[in-house]
């Protein structure tokens, strides 16, 4: 191994606690954000080079049992997509889902993405959407916009109820999604996501197990935030030490050019 190995494998730690450290500040930042779920990420080895007798002095036939690996390698984060705890409000609109599927939301171009955040609200035209002004995805039995004013009442299967001088009429039912496989979601950022490949099921097809909605409920994020920030100190430290590992190697590089000169 050489000095240029030594610089390639700080660089590589450099880049692995970076992006570390960007994942984790993420989390921090949204530890109040409804129905965030925490990101994790998780580190491997690169390739591993079998020691030699000009690397370090062992006996013959134990240079293979040593080795020396080529750096870092940070793996795609992870989302942790456990149940959040629920706390209560004094709205509505507001939801939360207690189990593992998705609510609905369409944005202008009628893309679906799945979301867990159920911060609802109506809006001027009537209909119940997010904050980003993304409508809710509802299985309408009348239009929104033609509800009738009253005490609104959302079932645990998502019924949509409006009672109104007495008599209850039922407007519609909200429609939970939940991917076969978990990780065939990708996150597209505001707390959203979208299905790649795979199967899509929803209540609208008769999917079970996609957990029961709780009226005048948000969930909270799963993240830990004494634990986030314990992991953004370790972090930092750790990217504080490669620095400086990164830093020696650079000046005995220098000084070995010195010599040669």
């Amino acid at each position: 191994m050489n000095v240029n190995d030594i610089l390639s494998i700080s660089r590589t730690g450099l880049n692995g606690l970076q992006n570390n450290l960007d994942i984790v500040a993420n989390n921090v930042a949204n530890s109040s954000t409804v129905g965030f779920k925490n990101r994790d990420t998780s580190f491997t080895d690169l390739l591993e080079n079998s020691t030699t007798s000009q690397d370090v002095n062992v006996e013959n036939g134990q240079q293979n049992k040593m080795g020396m690996t080529t750096g870092l390698a940070t793996h795609q984060q992870s989302i942790n997509f456990s149940q959040g705890s629920l706390r209560n409000t004094d709205s509505p609109y507001d939801l939360a889902i207690s189990g593992k599927g998705f609510f609905g939301v369409r944005g202008s171009d009628g893309q679906l993405y799945l979301t867990r955040n159920g911060d609802f609200t109506r809006d001027a035209n009537g209909n119940v959407v997010d904050q980003a002004g993304r409508k809710l995805d509802i299985q309408v039995t009348i239009p929104e916009n033609q509800w009738p004013q009253g005490t609104v009442s959302i079932g645990q299967t998502g019924q949509i109820t409006i009672e109104q001088n007495g008599r209850s009429t039922q407007v519609g039912s909200i429609v939970l999604y939940q991917p076969t496989e978990p990780q065939d979601l990708q996150a597209v950022g505001n707390n959203l996501y979208r299905v790649q490949g795979g199967t899509l099921n929803s209540s609208l097809n008769g999917a079970t197990g996609l957990g029961t909605i709780q009226q005048y409920h948000l969930e909270n994020s799963t993240t830990d935030l004494a634990d986030a920030m314990s992991n953004m100190i370790l972090t930092q430290r750790a990217y504080s030490f490669n620095s400086r590992v990164l830093q020696s190697t650079d000046d005995m590089l220098g000084t070995i050019n010195e010599f040669s000169n």
